[in-house]
């Protein structure tokens, strides 16, 4: 595998993963932050910036990625090591939002029903 086809492998993987990753969270994520905003203005907001986290960060490493001329078996270990701290970054990324949520979660003031 040359070079360029390694880079293109890790930035395609790693942007597969993030849009798989965030069609599974945003119908939940939205619901909670309807919920947490009190309005769908400002949940729309919120979910459009964890969007752009989500997806951003992760690509932004992935595309600072720039593979040796190695041969073989050293590509792919490089490879895989890459994706791993892109996959890494996309799970940090994802418990930081999971924690401001929950922050807010905690100390937002809840109407009763009765």
């Amino acid at each position: 595998m040359n070079p360029i086809l390694s880079y293109t492998v890790q930035v395609f993987s790693t942007a597969l993963v993030c849009v798989a990753l965030l069609a599974y969270l945003r119908p939940s994520l939205y619901g909670v932050l309807v919920d947490l905003c009190g309005n769908q203005a400002r949940a729309r907001f919120w979910l459009s910036l964890s969007t752009l986290l989500l997806l951003g960060l992760p690509l932004c490493i992935a595309l600072a990625y720039h593979p040796q001329a190695l041969g073989g078996t050293d590509l792919f270990f490089e490879l895989a090591t890459r994706l791993g701290g892109n996959a890494a970054s996309l799970l940090v990324t994802a418990a930081g939002i999971g924690l401001v949520v929950s922050f807010f979660a905690l100390v937002a003031p809840r109407t009763t029903k009765e």
